[in-house]
């Protein structure tokens, strides 16, 4: 049985005031630009500056749509 597949693109980044680590979808933060609030600290921050990696996610998919596992498919540069 063949199953439904979902990507999505993120970027990880670090607080540069605290050093709490990231995880956001790319087309937020890096095509954007959006700033961010840190959860940590509570000062605000722009993730595209900071970005440490930025990865394809592929989410393997039941009939139902729920997730059966999640593989790194690749990094995006």
């Amino acid at each position: 049985m063949a199953h439904n597949k979902a990507f999505l693109d993120v970027a990880v980044s670090v607080c540069p005031y605290c050093g709490t680590p990231y995880a956001d979808a790319s087309w937020y933060v890096i095509e954007l630009g959006s700033d961010v609030e840190c959860g940590m600290c509570g000062r605000t921050w722009n993730p595209k500056t900071f970005k440490v990696d930025r990865i394809l996610l592929e989410f393997v998919l039941d009939d139902d749509g729920n997730v059966l596992e999640v593989i790194k498919e690749k990094h995006v540069e």
